[in-house]
């Protein structure tokens, strides 16, 4: 059966610059960086990781700058986001409470690619 969430790839344009946006702008820990294989991944503090690469082929170039589905945990989506915005990040969505009771905000990379500042209902546990 499955135990867990694995990877969740995205693709980018370009490598180096989205080592820069991911690692110095959003904060997160490089676990492994194969320029050969043109493949990067990031350590997500919990189960799972965020890998990068870049387009295997001319239909995989569409998969850049899309909405991913993927969301980043924080303790405090508002502090989060003003820091996140000082440092030039382009927001879609402020940070805004959700009927069930979360927050979230919308962002995306240099690339497009969307992804959610979210903020769990203290009543959520992971």
């Amino acid at each position: 059966m499955i135990t867990q969430i694995g990877l969740h790839t995205v693709l980018v344009k370009d490598l180096r610059k989205a080592l820069k946006f991911y690692r110095d702008t959003l904060g997160l820990r490089v676990a492994f960086f194969n320029k050969k294989l043109k493949w990067l991944t990031f350590d997500s503090g919990h189960d799972g990781a965020l890998s990068l690469t870049v387009p295997w082929s001319k239909a995989s170039k569409k998969l850049v700058g899309v909405r991913t589905g993927i969301s980043f945990y924080v303790d405090d989506i508002e502090g989060t986001y003003e820091a996140l915005k000082k440092r030039k990040v382009k927001f879609h969505l402020a940070p805004r409470k959700e009927k069930w009771g979360g927050r979230l905000a919308n962002f995306q990379d240099p690339d497009g690619n969307q992804f959610f500042l979210l903020q769990m209902p203290t009543d959520f546990k992971r």
